[in-house]
């Protein structure tokens, strides 16, 4: 049962990490992991064990985490690290990107998006960025359903970036205890069955900085780019109250309304 193999962890501590360790399923996704990294899981992982405690004791046997927040603030990183954690103690898991589920591959995407934002402006721009017509919700919901049912065999979706990169998976779930979606709409209300909601937290300058060290898209310094992160900042920060633990740039913990300070603070 889950709950036995929470107790067997009751005397945590973290174990050293191997130079690579399984992440997310999202192709061609590369995962560097530094002390950040390490120190904010460490910081998240014993409150993690309570919560999985308490869902267990309410007779769940298979439990789905959501790992959130802003683009750039380390995810697929402490998402990687706290199911490498919960599987060398015993409590197997799984990290599926919720980058898999957009309805379209990320260059037609991103066409999509500029189009909505030249013939509709900023309001339809809003409207369509983290809403079911950019992705594709209910496949993700009936993922993390299935898994709660039992299912064993579950197909899971994945997406490269080009029009050939494109297929399902299926995987073998009869023996993993966690899902772990690591995921920008991770905490979104437009999908069901998430347990426990971890909200890694950035500003919307912290997340433009990030992107622009690691030149992800090559266009970070445009207007449209920090248009579409501010909204994104907005829609994380408007769906906060559901997190069980939120997590600042510094690696603390904070309660919901330290976090409202903290944003408004920032803003």
């Amino acid at each position: 049962m889950l709950i036995d193999k929470i107790k067997k962890l009751d005397t945590w501590t973290a174990p050293e990490l191997p130079k690579n360790i399984p992440h997310g399923d999202m192709p061609g996704d590369k995962v560097e992991i530094n002390e950040g990294h390490i120190k904010k899981a460490n910081i998240i992982f014993p409150k993690l064990l309570q919560l999985l405690e308490e869902q267990a004791n309410k007779g769940k046997e298979k439990v789905v985490i959501t790992v959130c927040g802003g683009s750039g603030v380390g995810k697929s990183e402490i998402a990687s690290i706290l199911s490498y954690y919960l599987t060398k103690g015993g409590i197997k898991s799984y990290t599926l990107s919720g980058d898999n589920y957009p309805r379209r591959i990320p260059m037609h995407n991103d066409a999509e998006r500029l189009r909505v934002y030249e013939e509709l402006g900023r309001e339809g721009l809003e409207d369509y960025l983290g809403s079911d017509k950019e992705i594709d919700f209910a496949e993700i919901e009936k993922i993390a359903l299935d898994f709660k049912a039992g299912e064993k065999n579950i197909s899971l979706k994945r997406m490269g970036r080009k029009e050939d990169e494109l297929w399902h998976e299926v995987v073998d779930f009869s023996d993993t205890d966690v899902l772990i979606i690591e995921w920008t709409h991770g905490n979104s209300d437009n999908y069901k069955g998430v347990d426990i909601p971890i909200l890694l937290n950035s500003t919307p300058k912290e997340t433009l900085e990030h992107r622009r060290a690691r030149n992800r898209d090559g266009a970070t310094d445009s207007p449209f780019t920090t248009m579409v992160l501010e909204i994104e900042q907005g829609m994380i920060k408007s769906q906060a109250h559901k997190a069980k633990i939120i997590v600042s740039k510094q690696g603390e913990i904070l309660s919901f309304d330290e976090y409202t300070k903290l944003m408004e603070s920032e803003s």
